[in-house]
C-alpha cells in the first residue's frame, strides 16, 4: 500500500509541475505587485537560479515578505531535488506567525508544501501533526473574495492529503469524513471560477483519493470517487483554452484507474475496455505513466507484460532519480516480481544483483542527505539567531541538532538491518520455490521417460502381432483354411485399429494445450450425443460388461450448441475408461469374472448444464488421485495397458467446449466420472 502510496505521490507532483508551466499569472492581489511579477515570471519560464536570487533580494528590501521567500525557495528546492533544504525553510516559514491576508495566502502556501513534502516520505503520522492543527485556518481565508479561490484548493489538497494518512493508519471513517470535506472544497472553488485550471487541480485530487481506496481493495469506494473525478474531467475537456496534453493526462489517468478498479470488481470486459483506451493516449508513452502502468498489469497477473512495461525502470531513475534513494527501491522490487513471476529468471537475478547494490548506494547517500538537512538547518537558524541576537537559543539548537542526528543515525540503521533481514527472508522463500521448481521438473521428466517406454509397449505389442500374421498370410507355401484366414484378418484388423487409436490419442494431446477456439456450431441433442459415444466406444459389446444408457426424466431431449464431434469424444474416452478397468489387469490375464461387472451412462439434467455420467464398478480411483488423474501420462496402476492421455485430452476438450470433466470421489463402488455441458 506505501508502494503504492509513492507512485501516486510522484504522479502528482508530475500533474503540478505541468500545471505551474501553464500557468503565466497569479489570481490573487501580491503585496508588492512588481515584486511578485518579477518572481512568478523568473518561475514561469524555468530560470530558477533567478527567482532564487530575487527572492533573497526582495526579501532582504521588504519589497516580499519571509512567508513568500520561503514558499518560492520551498518550491524550488522540491522541483530540483533538493528536499531536504526544501523541508528546512518551509519549517522555517511555519515557525512564524501571518500578520495578514496576503501573509496567510503564503504560510498555508508553505504548509501545503511541507504537507506534500511530508507525505512523500510516507510519514503519515508526520502529515496528520502538520495538518490537523492548522488547516482550519484556511476557513477564515476563504472569506477574502480576492483569495477565496486559491484558498479552497490549498484547502482541498490537504484534505486529501489528511484523509490518505488517516485511511494508512486504518482511521476509515476519519478518512471519509475528511474526503467529503475535500470534495465540498472542490465543488466551492469550481462555483467561484471556472477556469480549466481549477478543474485539474480537482481532477488529480479525486483520483489520488479513488487510488488510496484501489490500493486497499476497498473497489467499490475507489468507484464512487472515479465517477466524481470522471464528471469533472469532461467538463474540463468541454472547455476553452485547455491544454491537449493536460486533456490527454487526464483522461491517461482516468482510465488506468478504471481499468484496475473494474479489475478489481471483477468486470474483467470494462477493465480490458479501459486498459486499451489508456493505451492510445500519448501520456501512456511516458515513462512514469509505464510504472503506473506496471501496477493494473501486476493486479491483473499480466506478468509478462509488467515485466516490458518495468523496463523503463532503469531509464526513470536515471532520468528523473539522479541520485539513488531508498524510496526508489519500491521501483526495483516491482521490476524483480514482475520478471520472477513472468519466468524470466534470469532478469529477476539481474535485478535483484543491482538492487542490492543501488540499496548500498542509497544508504551511502541518505547518509548524506541527512547531514546536509542538518547543516541547512543548522545554517538557516544561525542566520535567525544573529539577526535576533539571540546565540543562547542558538546553542540549545545544537545541542537540539545532535541529539536529531543521533535518533536519526540509530533509526537509519535499525531500517537497514530490517530491509537486509527481510531481503535475505526473500532470497531465501526464492531458494525454496526454486528447489520445489525443480522437483516438479524432475517428477515431468520422470513421467515423460515413463510414457515413451509405455508407447514403446504399446505400438510394439501389435506391431509383432501384424508383423506375425503378415509372414503367416503372405507365406507361399502355407496352406491356410477358411477360419484361420478369418481368425487371422481379424487379429489385423484389431491391431490395426489399436495403433490408430494410440495415434490420434497422440495427436489429441498435442492439441491439449491448444487455446483454439472449438466452433459450437452443431445443434444435437444430449441422447445423440450419447449414443455415438456408446458406438464408437463399443461398450454395448464388450463380454466382461454389462452396461445401460439411461436418459433420466427426458434429459436427453434437450438440445445443445456444441460441437459433436468434439463431444462424442469426450465421452467415448471415458467409457473406454469404464472398459479399461473393469476388465482384469493385462498382467493377470483375462479370464472372464463369475460375476460380470456393470457400467452406465446416466443422462441427467442440472440448472443450465446437461450432465453426462459415467460410473462403473471397476477398481476405482482413490480420493486423494481425484485431480492427479487428469495430468500428462499419469497412470496409478501399472498392470493396466494405457499411455495415460486419455483423461487429459477428455477434460482439455471438455472445458474448451465450456464444460468440464471431474471425478465424483463420493462414489466407492469403483468410479463415476462426471461430464458437463451448458
Amino acid at each position: 500500500m506505501k508502494t503504492t502510496s509513492h507512485i501516486s505521490v510522484l504522479f502528482i507532483a508530475t500533474c503540478l509541475l505541468a500545471i505551474a508551466a501553464c500557468n503565466k499569472k497569479q489570481d490573487y492581489t501580491p503585496k508588492t505587485t512588481l515584486a511578485d511579477s518579477l518572481i512568478s515570471a523568473a518561475t514561469s519560464v524555468q530560470d530558477l537560479d533567478r527567482a532564487l536570487f530575487l527572492s533573497d533580494s526582495l526579501l532582504e528590501t521588504g519589497d516580499i515578505s519571509m512567508f513568500r521567500s520561503c514558499y518560492t525557495k520551498g518550491s524550488i528546492y522540491m522541483r530540483t531535488g533538493k528536499p531536504q533544504d526544501a523541508g528546512a525553510i518551509l519549517k522555517r516559514a511555519l515557525a512564524e506567525k501571518p500578520q495578514n491576508a496576503y501573509d496567510s495566502l503564503y504560510y498555508f502556501q508553505c504548509l501545503k508544501a511541507m504537507v506534500e513534502h511530508t507525505d512523500q516520505k510516507n510519514d503519515d503520522e508526520g502529515v496528520l501533526r502538520i495538518a490537523l492543527p492548522a488547516y482550519e485556518g484556511l476557513y477564515a481565508l476563504v472569506s477574502q473574495p480576492e483569495y477565496a479561490s486559491e484558498a479552497y484548493d490549498i484547502l482541498a489538497e490537504i484534505l486529501q492529503c489528511v484523509g490518505r494518512s488517516q485511511l494508512n493508519q486504518g482511521l476509515t471513517t476519519e478518512a471519509e469524513k475528511y474526503f467529503e470535506k475535500c470534495y465540498e472544497c472542490i465543488q466551492k472553488v469550481r462555483a467561484l471560477d471556472s477556469s480549466w485550471k481549477h478543474d485539474y487541480y480537482a481532477t488529480v485530487f479525486l483520483y489520488t483519493i479513488a487510488n488510496s481506496y484501489s490500493s486497499r481493495h476497498d473497489y467499490s469506494t475507489a468507484e464512487k470517487w472515479l465517477n466524481y473525478a470522471e464528471t469533472i474531467t469532461k467538463d474540463m475537456a468541454n472547455k476553452d483554452n485547455v491544454p491537449a496534453f493536460i486533456t490527454d493526462m487526464s483522461w491517461s489517468t482516468y482510465y488506468l484507474d478504471r481499468a484496475t478498479i473494474s479489475n478489481g470488481l471483477g468486470k474483467q470486459k470494462e477493465a480490458d475496455q479501459a486498459y486499451a483506451a489508456y493505451k492510445r493516449t500519448q501520456y501512456a508513452k511516458t515513462d512514469i505513466a509505464q510504472i503506473y502502468e506496471g501496477e493494473y498489469l501486476m493486479q491483473a497477473k499480466r506478468y509478462a507484460q509488467a515485466a516490458d512495461v518495468y523496463a523503463i525502470v532503469y531509464q526513470y531513475l536515471a532520468e528523473f532519480g539522479s541520485e539513488p534513494t531508498l524510496d526508489n527501491i519500491a521501483y526495483l522490487t516491482k521490476k524483480f516480481t514482475a520478471n520472477y513471476k513472468a519466468g524470466r529468471n534470469d532478469s529477476a537475478l539481474s535485478v535483484a544483483a543491482y538492487t542490492f547494490e543501488y540499496l548500498d548506494s542509497a544508504i551511502i547517500l541518505q547518509k548524506k542527505n541527512q547531514a546536509i538537512e542538518l547543516s541547512t538547518i543548522y545554517h538557516t537558524q544561525q542566520k535567525d539567531a544573529e539577526i535576533a541576537e539571540q546565540k543562547a537559543q542558538l546553542l540549545q539548537t545544537r545541542v537540539l541538532a545532535l541529539v536529531v542526528a543521533l535518533m536519526l543515525a540509530i533509526t537509519f540503521f535499525v531500517i537497514y538491518a530490517v530491509i537486509r533481514r527481510r531481503q535475505r527472508i526473500r532470497l531465501e522463500e526464492k531458494n525454496q520455490q526454486l528447489m520445489i521448481a525443480n522437483a516438479r521438473a524432475e517428477e515431468s521428466s520422470r513421467m515423460k521417460t515413463k510414457f515413451i517406454q509405455q508407447i514403446s509397449h504399446e505400438i510394439r505389442t501389435p506391431l509383432n502381432i501384424l508383423s506375425g500374421y503378415a509372414q503367416v498370410m503372405t507365406a507361399t507355401d502355407m496352406e491356410i483354411d477358411n477360419e484361420t484366414r478369418n481368425d487371422a484378418n481379424q487379429q489385423i484388423l484389431e491391431n490395426t485399429d489399436r495403433i490408430t487409436g494410440l495415434v490420434n490419442k497422440m495427436l489429441e494431446l498435442s492439441d491439449v494445450s491448444s487455446r483454439t477456439v472449438i466452433s459450437l456450431t452443431d445443434h444435437v441433442s444430449a441422447l445423440q450425443i450419447a449414443t455415438q459415444a456408446v458406438l464408437s466406444s463399443g461398450i454395448e459389446d464388450v463380454a466382461h460388461l454389462e452396461f445401460q444408457l439411461q436418459d433420466i426424466e427426458g434429459a436427453g431431449q434437450a438440445l445443445l450448441s456444441t460441437n459433436e464431434q468434439a463431444a462424442v469424444r469426450v465421452l467415448a474416452l471415458l467409457l473406454d475408461n469404464a472398459i479399461k478397468f473393469t476388465a482384469p489387469a493385462e498382467a493377470f490375464g483375462h479370464q472372464p469374472d463369475i460375476d460380470k461387472k456393470r457400467a452406465t451412462l446416466l443422462i441427467t439434467k442440472l440448472d443450465n448444464q446437461i450432465q453426462f455420467i459415467v460410473e462403473d464398478t471397476g477398481i476405482g480411483v482413490p480420493a486423494a488421485e481425484a485431480e492427479h488423474i487428469f495430468d500428462e501420462f499419469v497412470q496409478l496402476d501399472e498392470y493396466y495397458n494405457g499411455t495415460g492421455i486419455g483423461l487429459t485430452v477428455a477434460r482439455s476438450l471438455s472445458r474448451r467446449l465450456g464444460g468440464d470433466v471431474v471425478l465424483d470421489t463420493t462414489y466407492t463402488a469403483g468410479a463415476r466420472f462426471v461430464f458437463t455441458l451448458p
